[in-house]
């Protein structure tokens, strides 16, 4: 599992990661935009929060970023379910899943096809919150995340023909948490970080040849839509090593990597931004997509 793992790697700095994954997960990103939008969520929220069948674990956000695919400001629901038959059930018997202005994006993901990483072992947004963490040194170098998975170590995860989309699509959703953050920290990521992430998110958005095919930056809500002081970012690639290349090697992600390494140069251990991503690379028919708004996701179909 660790075939990127440089010889005698010691990582700079500890790092935790989920263990015990379900055997099969869903997760779904439920949007809802237009002008029916307060309607359409308000019976959303009541689905999603009451009666059977309900996630194991719920998130809300908005969509932020002026070059996500369906539009900024557009709401969503981040549902996990551990049982993908229990997610089935409560789809079928929605009824604001038909309303307009709705899309649903939908993974079903093994648990030997996805990896986490967080820089702390404290509660976290995503499928951290259903499941255990503990201590990896798994981390600090290119290709960890890969070997973070364990289907990595018998299979490339290169796209593939699939249907109705091709197989290996990788999804990720990468957070930043600046809650606990002190007014210098703040300082120096609202001016020093946080802008090349939001260029670098807007770059993929506008450039499909990076094998990106939707990138969205969500501000987190509360369940009732108060916005939070965390973000994420929740990107569709072709395959795991098109997000590995602009991870690696692209301009505008060592941007990102290289002003947080400069924020972190200057506050040393006094850093409290938290950060953490879930990776997964969904196999041949584990995206289901519905709704009555298009996906960017059947564009590679």
């Amino acid at each position: 599992m660790t075939a990127n793992r440089p010889a005698g790697h010691v990582p700079n700095v500890p790092a935790w990661s989920v263990i015990g994954l379900p055997e099969c997960t869903a997760f779904s990103m439920i949007h809802a935009r237009g002008s029916h939008s307060d309607v359409t969520l308000g019976e959303l929220r009541a689905e999603l929060t009451s009666g059977p069948d309900t996630p194991d674990h719920l998130e809300r956000a908005r969509i932020v970023n002026v070059g996500a695919d369906i539009g900024n400001d557009t709401a969503v629901f981040l549902g996990y379910w551990t049982d993908p038959e229990s997610y089935r059930r409560w789809a079928k018997r929605s009824e604001a899943l038909n309303r307009a202005g709705v899309l649903v994006e939908t993974a079903f993901i093994p648990g030997e096809r996805w990896e986490t990483i967080h820089s702390t072992p404290k509660e976290m947004p995503g499928v951290r919150n259903l499941l255990k963490v503990e201590r990896t040194d798994i981390h600090e170098y290119w290709g960890a995340a890969r070997d973070r998975m364990p289907a990595s170590a018998e299979d490339d995860l290169a796209a593939e023909p699939g249907e109705p989309l091709p197989g290996n699509l990788c999804l990720i959703r990468s957070g930043q948490i600046w809650a606990h953050c002190e007014e210098a920290e703040r300082a120096l990521y609202f001016a020093d970080v946080e802008p090349h992430l939001t260029a670098g998110i807007d770059f993929l958005a506008e450039h499909p040849e990076t094998g990106c095919i939707s990138s969205r930056l969500l501000r987190e809500q509360t369940i009732d839509g108060e916005d939070l002081e965390s973000t994420s970012f929740v990107g569709w690639f072709t395959d795991l090593k098109s997000l590995e290349d602009w991870s690696k090697s692209h301009p505008t992600h060592l941007a990102i990597f290289h002003s947080f390494l400069g924020m972190v140069g200057e506050l040393g251990a006094e850093v409290k931004l938290r950060l953490w991503h879930e990776v997964a690379a969904v196999p041949a028919g584990g995206v289901e997509i519905s709704g009555t708004e298009p996906s960017p996701l059947t564009a590679v179909a």
